[in-house]
């Protein structure tokens, strides 16, 4: 019988850049038009505690705070899967119109290769409007991403014998190889390049969904302004979770399941012009995730979720299916909430029962 261990991450693309460059992520709203540029001026209208983190050095201060939660949220992550030392690692993430664009949106795909090559190091530019990385190396360097295709073959045929029509993958096309996702998720977990010895089955989920064509296509430069068809339900997501677990705690393989992403964005927050993101929200799912109303994260409306900008939420839907099947208990590592920079995080870990 095969053994799971849960992680709940995130993905934020911060640790990629020098702490001074973070404040230019929201900056980057205001030049595609999706922050009004009045109210980036007006520092005023702006929440007392996003006044606070900005201060009166752009935010640099509590970057460099706020990284070094991050980094030792992926430390203890870190010294999980070693100690857990799986046979593989599969990781629900999002694609944000980087290998998925008008050709083919699916709402879950499965990534079955022995080896691929990922370009994770460049993603300043896009992001944060600025050059260079912390490693101070070229932007095409390569990452080889090791999979696992048994495994991932696996997973898939359970998921189809289950009635879950998942596409698959043997390939990228995106230019950077995986999505940002899962390459900052593989880059934050091994952030000295030491090496990340255990495969990859990537998991792609639909997050963005009606807001794929306007705010991800947008930073692409192909957005239509237009509304796309929704993303998979948080009830479909849960019971694919639940199925997935299943059928790895049948295998013969021990198993790290990775939900990856921040929760609230600022940037698809509407209601905030995507200035800041829906704290209280995240804090209402951080209190399930502590006393175990992950179990009913099925029953959250997708509107409810669109509201809060907590469309990335999915993939941890997706983690909650999974550990709501293995009866397992989340035991926290860190939440870190912030107005400024775009998005709250939360660390924590499933332990295998």
């Amino acid at each position: 019988m095969g053994e799971i261990l849960g992680i709940g991450l995130t993905h934020y693309p911060g640790p990629l850049v020098a702490p001074e460059q973070w404040w230019r992520l929201l900056y980057r709203g205001v030049e595609t038009g999706k922050v009004p540029a009045a109210l980036f001026e007006d520092r005023q209208r702006w929440p007392e505690a996003m006044r606070a983190e900005w201060a009166d050095d752009q935010g640099a201060a509590a970057a460099h705070a706020h990284k070094a939660r991050l980094m030792a949220g992926f430390q203890a992550l870190r010294r999980e899967l070693d100690a857990f030392d799986p046979d593989f690692v599969v990781i629900w993430g999002d694609d944000q119109f980087e290998n998925f664009r008008k050709d083919c949106v699916p709402a879950f795909c499965v990534y079955i290769f022995d080896e691929l090559i990922s370009r994770p190091y460049g993603a300043g530019r896009v992001t944060f409007l600025c050059d260079g990385n912390v490693w101070d190396i070229p932007a095409d360097t390569e990452m080889t991403v090791r999979g696992h295709p048994a495994g991932a073959r696996a997973l898939c045929g359970a998921l189809l014998d289950n009635d879950f029509d998942v596409a698959y993958a043997y390939e990228t096309r995106h230019t950077t190889g995986l999505a940002h996702s899962f390459n900052n998720t593989l880059v934050f977990l091994d952030y000295e390049r030491e090496g990340f010895p255990w495969p990859v089955v990537p998991f792609h989920v639909n997050c963005y969904g009606n807001q794929l064509m306007d705010r991800a296509a947008g930073v692409a430069g192909e957005g239509t302004g237009e509304l796309s068809p929704p993303s998979p339900s948080p009830a479909r997501c849960f019971e694919l979770g639940r199925t997935a677990a299943r059928a790895l705690a049948a295998s013969p393989w021990r198993v790290a399941l990775i939900a990856s992403s921040s929760w609230s964005h600022a940037s698809l927050t509407a209601k905030h012009d995507s200035l800041y993101p829906d704290l209280p929200a995240d804090r209402k799912r951080y209190s399930e995730l502590c006393n175990g109303g992950f179990t009913r994260w099925g029953e959250i409306p997708l509107a409810e979720i669109e509201d809060a900008g907590q469309n990335e939420l999915l993939n941890w839907i997706c983690l909650a299916g999974a550990m709501t099947e293995t009866d397992q208990r989340f035991e926290t590592i860190d939440f870190i909430e912030s107005h400024l920079f775009n998005s709250s995080k939360c660390f924590g870990v499933f332990p295998t029962n």
